[in-house]
């Protein structure tokens, strides 16, 4: 059930002669469609913050080369600066699709272009979140040398060793895992409802409202 006012106005007058049924619909269309650019805009604004943001550390991070640190810090370095580089190319390709979604175009045709946006946002954030098994340990490496001039391999070097090995069992244990609810059938609830936790809530609203207008077209 859908429960929105205009929803309601469309029922009411959907038996009458006249054009108030068809201009109470269209109004109703309007305001779906509204809902749906209003919470694309918004993933839109996030990705191109999140796409500057990466930009900057990309930059800092690509600057260290030439003042020759030790090599974990400059291994640290390295490593986030080809996660920004992958960072900025998601935001990038989730952009393009995001601007293929525009109001005058069939319902029918938005709701393919999201759920490809949804898949695609979702399968990204699942694959850009797996390195941080092993990039957390960069930041305090590039910040103990930054801020005090200290080589953390010199000084923690088991540390670091133990935590590669348990991030690396982290990672392969979330593959599993991941694998194993990816291979389920693509509608199921408990996918979706993985898919949406994935992709954001901006998403999953405008989903919500394209399906509200799927329904009642």
């Amino acid at each position: 059930m859908h429960n929105d006012p205009l929803q309601h106005l469309w029922q009411q007058y959907a038996g009458t002669d006249g054009n108030e049924g068809p201009a109470a619909m269209d109004a109703w269309r309007r305001h779906r469609q509204h809902a749906v650019q209003r919470q694309l805009s918004a993933f839109g604004t996030l990705q191109v913050v999140q796409l500057l943001f990466w930009l900057a550390l990309a930059i800092y991070c690509g600057s260290m080369w030439w003042q020759q640190p030790p090599l974990a810090v400059m291994v640290s370095a390295l490593a986030l600066h080809a996660y920004s580089v992958a960072v900025i190319i998601a935001s990038a390709a989730r952009l393009h699709l995001r601007r293929q979604l525009q109001p005058d175009q069939p319902v029918v045709e938005q709701s393919r272009v999201l759920a490809s946006l949804r898949m695609h946002t979702a399968f990204g954030e699942l694959l850009l979140g797996l390195p941080w098994c092993w990039l957390w340990l960069a930041v305090p490496v590039l910040l103990a040398w930054q801020a005090w001039g200290v080589d953390l391999a010199v000084y923690a070097a088991r540390w670091l060793l133990v935590s590669l090995v348990a991030g690396t069992a982290l990672m392969v244990a979330l593959l599993l895992l991941a694998r194993r609810w990816f291979a389920r059938d693509p509608q199921s609830p408990r996918l979706q409802r993985a898919v949406d936790a994935l992709s954001g809530r901006r998403l999953a609203q405008a989903r919500a409202e394209l399906d509200g207008l799927r329904d009642w077209s």
